[in-house]
């Protein structure tokens, strides 16, 4: 066991023996830090750009699953509205949607292919998004807490500032993912490949990231607490 310990104790820059309240400072690479918070957010200043706007939850569901990625994102430029789409099961309502289809770049069956969407400070909280193709999303903001990502592609997607506690998300792939400050507090990351992702400030705990495949990423600031 031993291995492991050090593996843990070098990626944590020394977090064994401190108290689970203590946070850790570990240093990476300078490279985008003009696009990196150089401490993480106050509870106040968490969600300050979120947008104001709203719109009936029935209209948004038929701008998205009607419409596709496309008309949704040109929606959000047009609105800025703040996405509803709490407790949504994506693989049940996309089924006979626009959004359900097999990427042909992608190994695998049929999904929900929601790439390159702007869900931006959205309200997903408890939504099923297993196995979706989540790349290059954006996803800044976003309420995930205890939605179930499992096995779900976010390749390259900027979940920043994300709440992605109790969340499920085993099996999924965040390779060169933005997970600044974002919080997996609680979360299940069983297999969950987060190489070469950026986990600046990132909160999660130990239990949980012990399983998972933390190859190559990439933190200025990391903190852990002990579960």
């Amino acid at each position: 066991m031993s291995w492991i310990y050090s593996f843990f104790a070098s990626l944590f820059g020394g977090w064994f023996g401190r108290k689970a309240s203590d946070h850790v400072a570990a240093v990476a690479p300078a490279s985008d830090a003009a696009h990196v918070h150089d401490a993480p957010h106050s509870e106040e200043t968490l969600y300050a750009d979120a947008p104001e706007n709203t719109v009936g939850q029935r209209k948004q569901h038929h701008w998205l699953f009607d419409e596709g990625v496309l008309h949704w994102n040109q929606h959000r430029r047009d609105n800025d509205f703040k996405p509803d789409f709490g407790g949504t099961n994506f693989p049940h309502d996309a089924a006979k949607s626009r959004l359900w289809g097999c990427p042909p770049d992608l190994v695998g069956g049929e999904r929900v292919v929601l790439s390159g969407i702007d869900l931006r400070y959205a309200d997903l909280k408890g939504a099923v998004l297993a196995r979706a193709d989540l790349r290059h999303a954006k996803l800044q903001g976003a309420d995930l807490r205890d939605a179930d990502l499992s096995s779900c592609n976010l390749e390259s997607a900027d979940l920043t500032d994300c709440d992605l506690r109790g969340a499920k998300l085993d099996g999924a792939v965040l390779v060169r993912a933005r997970l600044v400050n974002a919080n997996l507090t609680g979360a299940s990351l069983k297999n969950t490949n987060f190489a070469w992702a950026d986990v600046s400030h990132m909160q999660a705990s130990f239990k949980g990231v012990e399983q998972a495949n933390l190859f190559g990423v990439v933190r200025r600031d990391y903190a852990a607490d002990a579960v």
